[in-house]
């Protein structure tokens, strides 16, 4: 016989003797408050009744046996309460509202003062999105002005419209083991994340309850969720699965950190890093996503986003910084935009980035595999990038950037691209079959291309491209130690090294460019080009 237990954790077997126990030992099974198990009554009268008791006493565990549960209201929960629903509890939604939100409508805590400390675990909250009834926007889980909350080991199921779990104004979040399966766009909602991050801006951005004075989201963990579909008849995947979509200049949401998820058919980005600071997003898995992680600073054409907090326009956008990206697959990108995408404003500069150690497999619709715009102080290193539509890193309006041992094979474009950029770094890299270029320098400054390696340019047109080309008022450009090989049959590249008559203070020896190219192997037609590999005084 097991030994009943007074607790019950994810895992635990389900006894009848365990049961009994926890229920002889709780005050606070909503059973024990007339919560209907068996899905034919509405249960959020006893539900309610549990969590107000425990708030009552200053906090407490509220218990749910297996049985499924109607929500005929949206149930609110309190300081030090944690809700537990065991293996087999189903909270089925019949309210064309919220689930569960932290408190009570009309209520005026600011900052992190809300009701906090709270835990949400286990279960089947089922939002039932295509039930008659029910399909205009809702939220499950909404959780504002609050610090210390803890949601896991739960799968919300095909929600309509707004998001499954939403930190709003939230100090130390955690989002642990869930599932975010099945959503359903009532129509205009083709945006919406499974997991939100957000400030308290305005009640269209959080209707819960005020106020509404712009505090942000800090101090988040995600960590081993999956997003998807559910298989439901009138259901998709996530449009987004973790994101922001609203701003406030002056503030920003700190310290993310996104490890260990898998996004499957997410239609969208599986992440939106939107005027995010302090962000990790490391070992986790997309899979046929329309895209994969997005960095943006705010969007500077938003007037709601360019505001601050007192209102006021600025029309511009502000930097965010301090962004790694690392050690995460992508396979079989879609053509939403790129697996990895950091896109700033010219007001609004992204700072401070390190995507390394990525595998990425595939892309459509001319998507490129890494894309970089208005970003400084950046380092892509040691990436596998192969099979994508577009150039495997493409880099514009970037400076102080360093490209190093990247392995890029295969791309319909260009291998690298370096666009009105300057201080830029490509060293290392090792470029194979780009269906142009194998590296393209143009409209750039103070640019060092070494020890890179490319074969087989110019794969989709004969005579079209070239190994490494310079072009467009191209200036301070040292090339050397390079190395390109032709592919031996078919298309191949006009020249292995090409540099167009408006290319100035170019510094060009060591390089290795042996082999039979469509025209030849040598093109340099820039300004007094310096070919010693002796000290330049």
């Amino acid at each position: 016989m097991v030994t009943p237990v007074e607790q019950w954790f994810a895992g635990m077997d389900i006894t009848a003797g365990r049961l009994e126990a926890m229920n002889q030992r709780s005050a606070f099974q909503v059973t024990n408050f007339g919560a209907d198990s068996s899905g034919t009554t509405d249960a959020s009268p006893g539900i309610q009744l549990a969590l107000n008791a425990a708030r009552d006493v200053g906090g407490a565990q509220v218990l749910v046996p297996p049985g499924v549960y109607l929500i005929g209201a949206t149930l609110r929960i309190y300081n030090n309460t944690r809700l537990t629903l065991m293996a087999g509890a189903e909270f089925r939604r019949n309210v064309s509202a919220t689930m569960i939100i932290n408190g009570d409508a009309g209520q005026a805590f600011g900052g992190y003062t809300g009701h906090s400390r709270i835990v949400i675990e286990g279960g089947l909250w089922n939002m039932r999105g295509t039930t008659a009834g029910l399909t205009a926007s809702a939220m499950c889980i909404s959780i504002g002005h609050a610090t210390d909350i803890v949601i896991r080991d739960l799968e919300v199921r095909d929600l309509p419209g707004f998001h499954a779990v939403e930190m709003n104004s939230t100090l130390r979040g955690a989002v642990l083991n869930c599932r975010f399966r099945g959503y359903v766009d009532p129509g205009g909602r083709d945006f919406s994340e499974a997991i939100q991050l957000d400030l308290a801006k305005s009640s269209g951005v959080f209707g819960g309850f005020g106020p509404y004075d712009h505090t942000p989201t800090e101090d988040v963990l995600i960590s081993g969720c999956y997003f998807g579909a559910s298989g439901t008849a009138g259901t998709t995947a996530w449009p987004r699965g973790i994101g922001s979509h609203s701003a406030t200049i002056t503030k920003w949401h700190r310290r993310i950190r996104i490890m260990g998820c898998s996004f499957e058919g997410v239609l969208q980005y599986g992440i939106s890093a939107y005027n995010w600071e302090d962000v990790t997003i490391t070992g986790n898995t997309f899979v046929s996503c329309g895209s994969g992680v997005r960095c943006r600073s705010v969007i500077v054409s938003d007037p709601e986003d360019t505001k601050l907090p007192d209102g006021t326009p600025t029309g511009a956008s502000q930097s965010m910084r301090n962004i790694t990206i690392s050690g995460n697959s992508f396979r079989g990108g879609l053509a939403y935009d790129e697996p990895i995408i950091c896109l700033g404003e010219a007001t609004g500069t992204i700072l401070n980035v390190a995507i390394t150690g990525n595998t990425i497999d595939g892309s459509t619709s001319a998507q490129n595999g890494i894309r970089l715009q208005e970003c400084s102080r950046i380092a892509v290193g040691d990436n596998i990038i192969a099979n994508v539509a577009g150039t495997g890193i493409s880099t514009e309006d970037c400076n102080t950037l360093t490209i190093t041992g990247n392995n890029v094979f295969a791309c319909s474009s260009h291998g690298i691209t370096i666009v009105d950029n300057s201080n830029s770094n490509i060293v290392g890299n090792q470029i194979r079959e780009p269906g142009e270029n194998g590296i393209l320098v143009q409209s750039s400054s103070f640019v060092h291309l070494r020890d890179n390696f490319i074969r087989s340019p110019s794969r989709t047109t004969n005579a079209a491209s070239y190994g490494i080309r310079l072009s467009t008022n191209a200036d301070s450009i040292n090339v050397s130690g390079n190395k390109v090989r032709p592919h031996g049959s078919g298309n191949q590249a006009a020249y292995a090294f090409s540099a167009t008559n408006t290319v100035t203070t170019l510094s060009r020896y060591g390089n290795d460019w042996r082999g039979t190219y469509a025209t030849g192997q040598l093109n340099d037609l820039s300004v007094t080009p310096n070919t010693t590999a002796t000290d330049i005084t």
